[in-house]
Parts: C-alpha cells; structure tokens; sequence
C-alpha cells in the first residue's frame, strides 16, 4: 500500500515540505560497519524514499545546522552528527535502501532537477551539494552545482593557493582526462597535508565503511582514480545572502 510523506527540501528562506509518493520500507541492515574492501556498487543504495519520521528528523538536523559560520565550522557539525534512525543507519550516511533525507536536502543547493532526485535520492554523488549547501548556510558565494569541477572550471570558486590552511576548499579530478574534462572528480574541505596527500573532511567520502558519509579522510595526491588538482581559498570569495 502507497502512503503519502513529504521530502526535505531547502530554500535560502528555510526549509520547505514538498509531497510525494511513498513505496514500502524496507528490511533492517547493519549500517557504518568497516569492511576490508569497498563495495564496488555502493551508490545503488538510498533509492527508495525515506519514511515520514525519518524526513522529520532530517528536517531537524538540517535547521540545527550553523549559520553565518565558516565551510569548516558547518561541515564539523554534520560530521559529528551521531543521531541514527530506527534501522541503525547515521543522519550523515548513506543508507542501504532509503535515501538519508539529509543527504536529500544538500541538493537543493544546487540546479539538479527536483523530479531526477526524487527518481534517483542520495544515489546523486553528493560531494559538490553538500559543499554548496555549507557555502549557503554561512553566507558565501556557491558555484550551485552538483559537479565538483565546478569548483575548478571555467574559473571555478575562490582562488587557488599554495599556501593552504583548514578551511580552503580542495579539489580532485579523475585521473581519467576524458572525465576530468566533463567535470568529475570529487571535492571537500583542505585540514592538512599528509605524506603523500591531504586530509579531507567532506561528503560522499567511504573512509573505509561500508557506507559513503560525512566524515575526515586520507586522500593520495595521485591514485588510480583520482588526482589532486587544486586548493582554493574560499575566504576570499565576497559573502552573499543569494
């Protein structure tokens, strides 16, 4: 039987309750366990919209969110998040059938259509939204795209330094030129160097779990599927309230 539910949406004035149709839930998984090997087909997860009391909760984390603060400050908050639903799965996760209504939410700050991420949920790679909907809530200039190489083509956001310190944004592209070309890549938050890369807090980021979230990881400056391209200095970009 189909019952009707809402889905989490964001503006610049708040938080918005769009309808929607709702299928059935489904059965309980263990959610955030370290596995020895990534799943290949792990962004097939979350295509099944969210339950009622899930999308309450969402809407809670997402309005207890920091505003007028820095990238760093807003991304700590939903990094640290360790509220869970009622199959065990984290509010800063993926989910293994549903879609995390959180994770739904970031997309509103980007120009994604409405009715392919009702079709899709958070099986959107969400690294770029969740950035753009940090650079949102604090007031800052976003590049409203769901791409991270938005933030490095076509002049991308901020400017590029050689200098970098917590809080700049850092961005890879494929390793592939072809992708690279298009767009693809991944991007997040600059914490520090490490030998032979960066330590990254951003979304859509496995750090070795069974399920992508919002969490701080090692990246490679170069590897099989991604290369460093850029560390860009976010605080240079004009604060704006559009």
């Amino acid at each position: 039987m189909i019952s009707r539910r809402t889905f989490v949406t964001t503006s610049a004035g708040g938080l918005l309750v769009t309808p929607y149709q709702v299928g059935r839930a489904q059965e309980s998984e263990v959610d955030y366990e370290d596995i020895a090997k990534p799943f290949p087909k792990y962004r097939l997860y979350g295509s099944q919209p969210a339950l009622g009391p899930e999308e309450d909760k969402a809407r809670d984390v997402l309005a207890a969110a920091p505003t007028g603060k820095t990238l760093l400050e807003t991304a700590r908050y939903f990094e640290q998040i360790t509220s869970k639903n009622d199959d065990g799965h984290y509010y800063n996760a993926q989910w293994s059938t549903r879609w995390n209504p959180v994770i739904v939410g970031f997309y509103q700050s980007t120009s994604l259509d409405g009715d392919y991420v009702y079709r899709k949920g958070d099986t959107i790679d969400w690294c770029a939204a969740f950035i753009n909907w940090c650079l949102r809530r604090g007031g800052y200039k976003r590049t409203k795209s769901a791409m991270s190489g938005s933030f490095r083509l076509a002049g991308g956001l901020g400017k590029p330094t050689t200098s970098p310190k917590a809080g700049d944004i850092i961005v890879f592209k494929k390793a592939d030129p072809s992708e690279a070309a298009v767009g693809f890549g991944h991007v997040g938050i600059f914490i520090k160097e490490a030998p032979g890369g960066f330590k990254v807090l951003g979304g859509n980021q496995k750090a070795g779990r069974r399920y992508s979230s919002v969490n701080t990881t090692f990246f490679p400056e170069k590897s099989e599927r991604l290369v460093f391209d850029s560390v860009r200095a976010f605080e240079t970009i004009p604060n704006s309230r559009r």
